[in-house]
This record gives structure tokens, sequence and C-alpha cells, in this order.
């Protein structure tokens, strides 16, 4: 029945003791603020891993990157295409045009042989 007078009947439900030997004691702020550091690096970690494991948020924060990148680099300063990119694009195009036609070619010699 002692235990029942020692404890408070606070809001914290009478979990304290009225007269606990580690109040004042530095010790236990000390202990306190490093429980809370913790805590608080421990939250950091979380929210790190958090991220990591989020493979559609990463990919597609990626393929923003990517895109910005790309327009960098075919858009100057006012938004207007650069002239060494449509260069790039029309040699691209042509490219692409001279290997359909030599494949196509390819084809028909060896069609023909048949």
């Amino acid at each position: 029945m002692s235990d029942i007078n020692d404890r408070t009947s606070g809001a914290d439900g009478g979990r304290h003791r009225q007269n606990d030997p580690t109040d004042g004691d530095p010790r236990v702020a000390e202990l306190q603020a490093d429980i809370e550091q913790t805590r608080e690096q421990l939250a950091q970690t979380v929210d790190q891993l958090q991220a990591k494991l989020d493979v559609k948020a990463r990919a597609s924060a990626s393929a923003h990157e990517t895109a910005e990148k790309a327009k960098q680099k075919v858009l100057d300063n006012q938004g207007n295409p650069r002239p060494e990119a449509i260069g790039a694009a029309v040699a691209g195009v042509l490219a692409l045009v001279l290997v359909v036609l030599w494949r196509q070619r390819a084809r028909r010699r060896t069609t023909g042989r048949r």
C-alpha cells in the first residue's frame, strides 16, 4: 500500500514517484539529450532508407533529370534549337535512311538469286 502513496496522480497516470532520486541529476538530462539525438538520427536513417527503396520515385527523378540535361544540350538560352543539334538530327535521319535503303537493296539481291 505504501507504493500507492508514493506515486503521483497527475496526467502521467502516476508512473513517476514524487521523491525521484534522479530529479535534478545532470547525468539524467545528459542521457535524455543523448536519447533524443539518437532518435533524430534513427529517423533520418529510416527516411534515407525509404527514399532508396522507393524505386518508382527514383526512376521518375532520374528520367526528369535526364530530360532536363537533354534540353540544355539541344536548346539555347532562348529555348530555340541549337544549330549543331539540328545538324546532328539531320545527319541521324540521313544515316537511318541510308541504312534502310542499303538493307532493302541487299534483300533484293539475295531474293533474286534463289
